[in-house]
C-alpha cells in the first residue's frame, strides 16, 4: 500500500472511529514504582502503583497469606498466566475496533469468545490504549478504551478472571481514568464500566454517575496520601 493510501486509510479510519489525539508516553520504573513519562520527560506514578502503595495492611497481610499458602512458584505462575492472559485479550480488543486481523490463540479462547457480544454494543470508539496524565493530583495511566456502551459514554475497563468475584480495586482504577480522560480532553463523561471475561461468561459492571463520583473521592485520597505531605513535592503543572 503507499504512503498516500495508507495515510487516507488512517484518516478513515479515524473519522470512522471517532478518535481522539493520543498522547506520547514512556513505561518506566524506579524503586519499585512504576512510573508514565510523558513527551517533556515528566514522569507520574501510574495509578496501579498508587493503588499497590497504599494498600491497607490488612489488604497486603492477605496477598502474603495466599502466597504463603499456594507457595512463591505456583503464586508467581498464577499471576504472570494472568498478565499474560490479559496482554492478549487487551491486545485482541484493539486489533477487534480498528478493523484489524484477529489471530485467537487456544489459551484465550474461551475469554475472547465470551466477550465478543459484549463488544457488539460498544461504538463511537474515542480512545483505545490511551495514555492519561493528571497532573493536577500526580498520577498517570493507560486507560483501555473511551467509548459509547448502549449509546452512553463511557470510560471502559476490560479485565480477565478464572471466575467471576467481586471486584476490589478496580473501580477506583477505572475512576482515576475517569478524572484523567475528563481533565485532559475536556470531557464530561459521567458513566464508566469494567467488563470481566472468564472461561464461562463474561459480566459487565456498570457504575453510574454517583458510583463514579463516590469512587474518585476515594481515589483523591488515595493519590494524596501516596505523595508526601511535607511540600517536598508539589503537584506539577501541566
Amino acid at each position: 500500500m503507499s504512503p498516500q493510501k495508507i495515510g487516507f486509510y488512517s484518516v478513515m479510519l479515524q473519522t470512522k472511529l471517532n478518535l481522539l489525539p493520543h498522547y506520547y508516553g514512556k513505561l518506566a520504573r524506579e524503586n519499585g514504582i512504576g512510573y508514565l513519562e510523558d513527551s517533556r520527560g515528566i514522569r507520574l506514578p501510574s495509578v496501579t502503583s498508587i493503588l499497590k502503595s497504599t494498600k491497607p495492611p490488612g489488604e497486603k497481610a492477605q496477598l502474603a497469606k495466599w502466597r504463603q499458602k499456594v507457595g512463591n512458584f505456583e503464586a508467581n505462575r498464577i499471576i504472570q498466566e494472568s498478565k499474560q492472559r490479559g496482554i492478549l485479550i487487551h491486545q485482541q480488543v484493539k486489533n477487534y475496533f480498528l478493523d484489524e486481523p484477529i489471530i485467537c490463540s487456544e489459551f484465550i479462547k474461551p475469554y475472547w469468545h465470551n466477550l465478543l457480544p459484549i463488544l457488539e454494543n460498544i461504538h463511537n470508539i474515542r480512545l483505545i490504549e490511551a495514555n492519561l496524565f493528571n497532573y493536577y493530583l500526580g498520577y498517570a495511566g493507560r486507560v483501555d478504551c473511551v467509548a459509547n456502551y448502549c449509546n452512553i459514554p463511557c470510560v471502559i475497563e476490560f479485565k480477565t478472571a478464572e471466575r467471576i468475584k467481586p471486584l476490589y480495586d478496580e473501580p477506583l482504577q477505572l475512576a482515576a481514568y475517569w478524572g484523567a480522560v475528563n481533565r485532559q480532553y475536556g470531557l464530561r463523561i459521567n458513566n464508566a464500566l469494567v467488563i470481566v471475561t472468564t472461561p464461562d461468561e463474561a459480566i459487565v459492571h456498570w457504575l453510574e454517575p454517583k458510583d463514579v463520583m463516590e469512587k474518585w473521592h476515594q481515589w483523591e485520597k488515595k493519590a494524596n496520601t501516596f505523595w508526601p505531605n511535607d511540600g517536598t513535592n508539589d503537584k506539577i503543572s501541566p
